[in-house]
């Protein structure tokens, strides 16, 4: 990044932070429209636990029927975010790390770095790697380890099965990272990354699907 790019990137955080805020309200009521989608369906008032249990795929149903809301937006900026994260300096994506958990578009962190596996699997070149890795980075395994783990093999069995090779990606967005303890897993996000590769959900679920 040249000075005058650097210069600009305050400004840019900031124009950033006013998008997901913007966000927040959307998010909010398609949120709650699901929620009411889901729980018509499911009365949980209304007969015995096995009951209950059988209605759930339709009440799951009903909520995707409200339709996708304004993901594709809150997408859209998330590619600016991570492009911007994936170039930036430690301090600076520290600030990209709080803005984002600020605002209601975190809870869509974990469907974006899944988004960006599917585009690698359709033909995505290395910048949808670098989106899936910040998204991964920024989301700081706030909402649950396993499933942040998982998502992030996905992603690097999508990068691989593309030709690419992922390590070196890792290991640059391990330098972004946050380096202390998070609230959902046992591992520094910055050294579950750089060592994804020589841990044990690496060895027994993703080596040897690269063979």
């Amino acid at each position: 990044m040249n000075e005058r790019d650097a210069a600009a990137v305050p400004r840019l955080v900031a124009k950033l932070g006013r998008d997901l805020e913007a966000l927040d309200a959307p998010i909010r009521q398609w949120e709650e429209a699901r929620e009411r989608a889901f729980s018509t369906a499911f009365d949980r008032k209304d007969g015995p636990l096995g009951a209950l249990m059988g209605r759930l795929p339709q009440a799951a149903a009903a909520a995707a029927g409200v339709g996708t809301g304004p993901v594709e937006r809150v997408f859209a900026v998330f590619d600016e975010i991570c492009d911007l994260y994936a170039r930036s300096d430690p301090g600076t994506c520290a600030a990209l790390r709080e803005i984002v958990h600020e605002h209601k578009a975190r809870g869509l962190l974990p469907g974006y770095l899944s988004h960006c596996a599917r585009v690698l699997e359709q033909g995505g070149k290395q910048a949808w790697l670098e989106r899936g890795l910040a998204a991964a980075s920024i989301d700081d395994q706030r909402h649950d380890y396993r499933d942040w783990l998982m998502s992030l093999g996905d992603l690097y069995l999508s990068a691989f099965l593309r030709g690419l090779h992922p390590g070196p990606a890792l290991k640059r967005m391990a330098e972004r990272s946050n380096d202390l303890k998070p609230r959902g897993g046992p591992t520094p996000t910055r050294e579950a990354l750089e060592r994804f590769e020589e841990s044990a959900y690496f060895a027994t679920s993703i080596l040897p699907r690269l063979r």
